[in-house]
C-alpha cells in the first residue's frame, strides 16, 4: 500500500506491542524490575526489544495509556503495575481503540481519494504520469529488492493529489497517509501486501493515463479495500 508508513505516531503493530509487552512482564515477574523503578533509556530499550525507537515510542504511549508504565516528565518513564497483574487486559483495549481510529481513517480515505483520482484522470498533465511512472518504478525496485516500499506509497498518492491542480486536496491526503504509519511496519507490511499494492498502484496510473474518470474513481476504491482488508486481516 501506499507510503504509508512513517508518517504518524499514533498507532504501532500488534506483534510489536505484544513482544514489548511480554518482555516488560518477564521483567516484572522475574524480579528484575518492580513497581517504582524506572525503565532503562529508550535507545537501551530499542536495542534489547530489537525494535525501531519510532516502534518503541509508540508501545510505550500505549501501556502508559494502559497504566502499566508511568512517564515522568524530566525524569523517565516507570513501571506502575505489581508482578502478576493482567498486563494484557489494559493493552488489549487499547489495541481495540486503536482499530477503531485506524477504520475510520480507511472510511475518511474512502470517500475522498477515489474522488480525487477522478479529477486527477481529468486534469492530470505529461508532466505528472512522468512523475508516477517514476514513484511506481522506486517501488517496483525497492520491493525487488526486499525493501519497504512506504516512501513510494505516500508519494504515489500525493502525486495523485497534485494532478488535480488543487493544493487542497495534497494536504487532506498527505494528513490522511501520515495517520498511518504504522500499518506500513515490519508485521504488517507483508510481501503480500506489497506486491498486491504495486499492482493496484499500476491499474491507478493506467486509467488516470488514458483520462478515464469513472475507471479512475473505481480503481482508487479498489485499491483502498484491498489494503484496508489487508491491514485488518494482517493485525489480527
Amino acid at each position: 500500500m501506499h507510503r504509508m508508513q512513517t508518517q504518524s505516531e499514533e498507532m504501532q503493530q500488534t506483534k510489536i506491542y505484544e513482544q514489548v509487552v511480554a518482555r516488560i512482564r518477564d521483567l516484572i515477574d522475574s524480579g528484575q524490575i518492580r513497581p517504582g523503578d524506572k525503565l532503562p533509556s529508550e535507545r537501551n530499550l530499542a536495542e534489547i526489544f530489537k525494535v525501531s525507537r519510532s516502534s518503541l515510542r509508540e508501545a510505550i504511549r500505549a501501556l502508559q495509556e494502559s497504566g502499566v508504565l508511568e512517564s515522568r516528565r524530566g525524569d523517565g518513564t516507570y513501571v506502575s503495575l505489581p508482578p502478576g497483574s493482567d498486563l494484557l487486559a489494559p493493552f488489549a483495549e487499547v489495541m481495540t481503540q486503536q482499530r477503531v481510529r485506524l477504520w475510520q481513517l480507511f472510511q475518511f480515505r474512502l470517500a475522498i481519494e477515489p474522488q480525487i483520482a477522478r479529477l486527477a484522470a481529468q486534469e492530470r498533465t505529461e508532466g505528472h504520469l512522468e512523475a508516477l511512472r517514476h514513484v511506481l518504478e522506486l517501488q517496483e525496485k525497492e520491493l525487488g529488492n526486499g525493501e519497504k516500499t512506504g516512501y513510494a506509497d505516500l508519494h504515489f498518492h500525493q502525486l495523485i493529489a497534485m494532478a488535480t491542480g488543487n493544493p487542497l486536496f495534497v494536504d487532506v491526503v498527505t494528513r490522511a497517509e501520515s495517520k498511518l504509519a504504522e500499518t506500513r511496519n515490519e508485521p504488517l507490511q507483508s510481501e503480500e501486501r506489497q506486491k498486491a499494492s504495486l499492482q493496484s498502484h499500476r491499474d491507478i496510473f493506467t486509467t488516470i493515463m488514458q483520462r478515464d474518470a469513472d475507471a479512475a474513481e473505481e480503481a482508487m476504491r479498489t485499491h483502498l479495500l484491498l489494503v484496508s482488508k489487508l491491514i485488518f486481516s494482517e493485525a489480527k
